[in-house]
């Protein structure tokens, strides 16, 4: 029965270890789709500098939405592993792990639907031209989607942080409440077409580089302390057997 336990225990930790490098793959992919495009135009640009970002950068965009999709793929795996290792757990990680999971899924879902509808304005930009309204419909529809979203990732960041401070990180649990209550100040970015409450504005860019650097700094932690885990639990298995070789050495 412990060698079955202890064989289950040790795929849980290679599953953890896996979801920790998939968040950090989700970050380091959502990154390189922000970077490698132009800075887009703001919410109130003129539709012609709408157009001419979706027709003079498509191929740089198509591969960014798909790095942005990738990331996204990673970045539900790792939820899953965090909803995977502490559902388990009693007490209360078992509903933070679920609160995480669902903020996390709520949060995918908004990045997908939002890279669906730039992928349509990359695909269309050329043949839609003459809509002026449609342009700019699936424009601010695409950019108010990915405001909104925050409100998902409030719920992601405040149960995650609940959640994580049990791995003996009190301050990056911290940081994701304090995030969270910057992502429901972010996911009210909608009020306006520039400046701060903009879409397209400095607070929901802070608020998506925040979730980023979380789930990074969340992934090393997991990684850090199942290596100390590991070494702890070689050093236990290892001490016994010497005070055991002592024993036929006194005998």
């Amino acid at each position: 029965m412990d060698r079955e336990f202890d064989a289950e225990q040790t795929r849980g930790t290679a599953w953890q270890r896996v979801g920790a490098v998939c968040g950090i793959g989700a970050v380091v992919a959502l990154v390189a789709s922000t970077l490698i495009v132009p800075q887009p135009p703001k919410a109130d640009a003129s539709t012609a500098k709408i157009l001419a970002y979706y027709i003079d950068h498509r191929h740089l965009l198509l591969f960014s939405q798909w790095l942005a999709g990738l990331g996204t793929a990673l970045f539900l795996w790792f939820a899953g592993s965090l909803r995977g290792a502490w559902a388990r757990e009693p007490g209360s990680a078992r509903e933070l792990s679920a609160v995480a999971f669902g903020g996390g899924v709520a949060l995918a879902a908004g990045a997908l639907a939002a890279t669906g509808v730039n992928l349509t304005l990359v695909y269309l930009a050329r043949s839609i031209q003459i809509s002026t309204d449609l342009v700019r419909t699936l424009y601010l529809g695409q950019a108010l989607t990915l405001t909104i979203v925050f409100f998902a990732a409030a719920v992601f960041l405040a149960g995650g942080g609940l959640m994580i401070r049990r791995l003996g990180a009190p301050w990056l649990g911290a940081a994701g409440v304090l995030l969270a209550v910057y992502d429901l100040l972010a996911a009210g970015a909608i009020s306006d077409f520039k400046g701060l409450r903009s879409p397209t504005g400095p607070l929901p860019f802070a608020a998506f580089i925040g979730l980023l650097a979380w789930i990074f700094a969340t992934s090393i932690i997991i990684l850090t302390r199942l290596g100390r885990a590991a070494a702890d639990a070689v050093l236990d298995v290892d001490e016994p057997l010497a005070d055991d070789a002592l024993s036929e050495e006194n005998a």
